[in-house]
């Protein structure tokens, strides 16, 4: 049984990038042959100890959502301008989260783009990592 609260999490920044009609968004995985660009979103949800809202007996109910987003385009300029457009859609941002609180979303890492070739042909991928804690 699952109660979709990690779901859930994961669907709220997914949902503001995908807001931006300009952008595409993938979520985990790059159909073969999508057009760029685009920006690949891998996200993690997890249930660190000693959380705001974790009880005093231990139970773990503050998480943290982690949304790792690869913009990846034709060249290093058009790569930045994703991340751009990723930066306005999450940084800043409290999604309503249902049956839960939510902080703001902010920034944690950012990578200037580099060369990547894992998709047979070369492209330009900046990565910017953008996390949420989210409570009761």
């Amino acid at each position: 049984m699952t109660d979709s609260i990690d779901e859930t999490l994961a669907q709220a920044g997914l949902g503001l990038l995908r807001a931006d009609a300009g952008l595409t968004v993938y979520d985990g995985l790059v159909p073969q042959g999508a057009a760029l660009p685009y920006v690949l979103v891998y996200t993690t949800v997890a249930w660190p100890p000693g959380g705001t809202a974790d009880t005093i007996t231990g139970a773990r109910l503050t998480a943290t959502v982690t949304w790792t987003c690869h913009c990846v385009a034709e060249s290093p300029s058009g790569a930045r301008v994703v991340e751009q457009r990723v930066r306005a859609a999450l940084l800043n941002q409290r999604p309503a989260v249902a049956g839960r609180g939510a902080g703001y979303i902010k920034q944690d890492q950012v990578l200037a783009p580099g060369p990547d070739q894992t998709t047979g042909r070369l492209v330009m991928d900046g990565v910017s990592i953008y996390s949420l804690v989210s409570t009761p």
